[in-house]
């Protein structure tokens, strides 16, 4: 019985460290997938790319990183490509979202809500408090990236870096 033993918690299989300092909100897994669903709900239409969730994911973190994304939205700004990150993050969030039943993977690789999912947008929307700057980006991106739109870019910045690393290879080939 639980309660009655007051040594259930400590094995040799479970450790308790106290952190000097706490976790910023930004990276708490609860945050994070609840953004990640936001994300998928808000601006995702029918599903969503992995670079997709990326890259609105890598822009709520600052206003810089929103207002880079929504100019690249009203006028394809090439500026982005160097804004473009990968954050491991969102690559374990992703894991434990398709875990927990709260989104799924399409054949094409793609990421969708489950109705578990859905029912946990509802909650977080339905306290105004609750993540309402996130809402509010997400409100203005809507639809306007589009899976199109990712992929020129991602082929831009592929040529890009090409180009990028031949001028290297030719400056240190002299």
């Amino acid at each position: 019985m639980i309660g009655m033993n007051n040594n259930f918690l400590m094995t040799d299989k479970v450790i308790f460290d106290a952190k000097p300092d706490a976790v910023p909100y930004r990276y708490r897994l609860s945050y994070k997938i609840g953004q990640i669903c936001l994300i998928l709900n808000m601006c995702g239409g029918s599903s969503c790319s992995f670079p997709k969730i990326q890259m609105i994911s890598n822009a709520l973190n600052d206003k810089k990183g929103q207002k880079d994304l929504l100019q690249f939205c009203d006028e394809n700004n090439l500026f982005f490509i160097s804004a473009i990150r990968f954050d491991p993050a969102v690559n374990r969030v992703l894991e434990y979202a398709l875990a927990d039943g709260l989104i799924k993977q399409l054949v094409k690789g793609t990421y969708k809500l489950t109705e578990k999912g859905k029912k946990f947008v509802k909650q977080i929307k339905l306290d105004k408090e609750l993540m309402s700057n996130e809402i509010d980006f997400l409100e203005r991106i809507g639809n306007r990236l589009s899976e199109e739109k990712i992929s020129e870019l991602m082929d831009r910045w592929r040529y890009t870096d090409v180009r990028n690393s031949e001028t290297e290879n030719n400056y240190y080939n002299r």
